[in-house]
C-alpha cells in the first residue's frame, strides 16, 4: 500500500466515523427524530452571520418542516458514514457528505470561526472523491477487481 493509499484510507475511515458518529449521537442519544431539537440550533443560525439567502431557506422551507429536515439530515449522516467506512459506494457517499457539509457551513456562515471544521471536511471529501478513496480496501476496490477479472 502506498502513502497516498494509506492516507486515502485513513481520511476516508476518519470521515464515515465522523458522520456515522453524528448520525448516532442524533438517533439514541438527543431524541433527535422525534422532537424539535432541531428548532434550537436553526434559530441561532437565524440570529448569526449565515447569508441571507439561506436565513430565508431556513426560515421558509427547513423550519415549517422541521421533522423531515431532521430525518433527512440523520438519513444523509447514516448513509455517508456506512458508506465511507466500508468503502461502498464511496463517490455517491462523498457527494452526498459535501452536500450537507456545504450546508452546515452554509448555517453557520463562511467566515465564522465556528465553520472551520466544516471548510476542512470540504476539502477532505473532496480528496476523498477524487482520489476514488473507496478503492483501498473497500468494497469499491473489490466489486472493481471483480470486474476486472482479477
Amino acid at each position: 500500500m502506498s502513502r497516498l493509499e494509506l492516507g486515502l484510507l485513513i481520511g476516508r475511515l476518519f470521515t464515515g466515523y465522523w458522520f456515522l458518529s453524528a448520525a448516532l449521537i442524533k438517533i439514541f442519544g438527543r431524541n433527535y427524530l422525534f422532537s424539535d431539537a432541531l428548532r434550537g440550533p436553526l434559530n441561532v443560525f437565524l440570529t448569526g452571520p449565515a447569508p441571507e439567502w439561506y436565513k430565508a431557506f431556513l426560515s421558509g422551507v427547513v423550519i415549517p418542516n422541521l421533522r423531515l429536515f431532521a430525518w433527512l439530515d440523520v438519513a444523509g449522516e447514516l448513509g455517508v458514514g456506512v458508506g465511507l467506512l466500508l468503502g461502498l459506494w464511496t463517490r455517491v457517499s462523498c457527494l452526498v457528505a459535501l452536500f450537507l457539509v456545504l450546508n452546515y457551513l452554509s448555517a453557520k456562515g463562511f467566515p465564522n470561526p465556528q465553520a472551520g471544521l466544516d471548510k476542512v471536511f470540504v476539502v477532505l471529501i473532496l480528496i476523498l472523491y477524487l482520489g476514488h478513496a473507496g478503492r483501498v480496501l473497500g468494497v469499491d476496490g473489490w466489486r472493481a477487481n471483480r470486474a476486472a477479472g482479477g
